[in-house]
């Protein structure tokens, strides 16, 4: 696919949000993406709720222009594709815990040796290094150590989450602009290098100002609502009917609400001294808005320049004439029938064709462009790697039955020991 990204090649090992997301925004920028997933599929594909002709929406949101193959890395098959594939790729890309790679084999100490301009991008929750570097990770674990919750609902109301997973999607951004750096780096030295991305970090680096705030004053930001540390008007607003967003325009929003008095007011006239009055402020500029409701004020306001936005439902977003006009709602073919609606890359650029994006691709949809096609294999190989496949899989379900047979042992053997001792007592 066109684009500047165009000729690099991205093998991607990374399943759910911030790997996905992140190695789908390469593909959109013209690299070839080959999805690697394990022969039961990328566990995203399983989430239930609405799907598309049976692939999950959590799977068709972060996958789209990507290429898909299935490869078992736990075989002796399956790792030497992978290697045959490393030697012609530029970048690595997975989102494992810390210490998977190096168990599959696919880290980059090891990867570097099969090919020494090979940039490996590796997102966790804690990257690796610091005491919480073996610890498993989410979005919204993440989300509470790096003080989002705590920030975010209304004062005096239980931590919440934003309405989309932050951390998730922040990290995917930074590993997407890491790997552009460091391929630029490589057009200079020739050189391959390690990325090493953390979701903490990143949404520590997106609340910049939150930490600055804190750091400056030693005063700890608490959750505002919809407001601002250090602007006012800044927020939701009730009107007569429904809400509006207010930005910063300030005199002139009060002369447009007909709230004159307000400009004079000791208590209003500058930034600090509204930060210091912010209750009777807010509560000042919904009496003036609710003499009318939120569609009349949006109207009056986009005339007279005020920064001002309606609230919309995802249903509203999509129907928005802004949102049609920058092409932000794609209807791809799928492989499987049908098209498939999914939000598009807000970064327009000469050079990239949307036209030309494709459809997230069905499980192993790409195994012989890639397995025959780019590495020849032949079908004797292919049928040996299939093999193996088959064979490492069924000794991972012999294994995972005698686990649960023996915690069903324990479990018993506990039970008939605490019955003996209530016998005994």
């Amino acid at each position: 696919m066109a684009g500047p990204l165009s000729g690099y090649r991205i093998l991607d090992l990374s399943r759910a949000i911030a790997g996905p997301y992140g190695a789908m925004i390469l593909g959109d920028l013209g690299a070839e993406v080959i999805k690697i997933e394990p022969p039961g599929g990328e566990l995203s594909r399983l989430f239930p709720g609405p799907s598309h002709e049976g692939e999950s929406f959590y799977y068709l949101a972060f996958n789209r222009n990507k290429k898909a193959i299935t490869l078992d890395l736990g075989t002796d098959t399956g790792r030497e594709a992978f290697y045959d594939l490393v030697a012609i790729s530029d970048v690595v890309w997975d989102n494992f815990r810390y210490g998977v790679m190096e168990r599959l084999g696919a880290d980059y100490q090891t990867i570097s040796k099969i090919n020494p301009k090979i940039i490996s991008c590796s997102i966790s929750g804690y990257g690796t290094t610091g005491p919480y570097v073996n610890r498993p990770s989410v979005d919204v674990v993440v989300q509470g150590i790096a003080g989002t919750l705590s920030t975010t609902g209304e004062p005096g109301g239980r931590p919440l989450k934003p309405g989309f997973p932050a951390a998730d999607i922040l990290g995917g951004l930074f590993g997407v602009i890491a790997v552009i750096a460091a391929l630029a780096q490589r057009e200079r030295t020739g050189e391959g290098k390690r990325i090493d991305v953390e979701l903490l970090g990143s949404m520590m680096s997106a609340m910049a100002y939150e930490f600055s705030y804190y750091l400056c004053s030693g005063i700890v930001p608490g959750p505002m609502g919809s407001g601002h540390l250090a602007l006012l008007p800044y927020g939701v607003y009730k009107c007569k009917e429904g809400y509006i967003t207010l930005g910063p325009t300030w005199p002139r929003l009060a002369k447009v609400i007909g709230a004159d008095w307000m400009i004079d007011d000791p208590r209003f006239i500058k930034g600090a001294e509204r930060l210091k009055h912010r209750e009777e402020f807010n509560q000042a500029i919904e009496e003036h808005l609710a003499k009318a409701p939120a569609e009349d004020w949006l109207e009056l306001f986009h005339v007279e320049d005020i920064i001002a936005g309606p609230i919309h439902t995802i249903e509203k977003t999509v129907a928005d004439p802004q949102v049609k006009a920058r092409n932000m709602i794609l209807n791809l073919p799928h492989p499987l029938g049908g098209e498939v609606k999914l939000v598009g890359n807000p970064i327009k650029m000469e050079g990239i064709k949307e036209n030309e994006y494709s459809a997230p691709p069905t499980q192993g949809q790409h195994n012989d462009e890639i397995l025959k096609g780019l590495l020849n294999y032949s079908d004797e190989k292919l049928a040996k790697l299939r093999d193996e496949e088959k064979k490492h899989a069924q000794k991972l379900l012999a294994r995972l039955e005698k686990t649960s047979m023996d915690a069903a042992l324990r479990i018993l053997q506990k039970e008939s020991q605490r019955e003996a001792e209530q016998q005994g007592d």
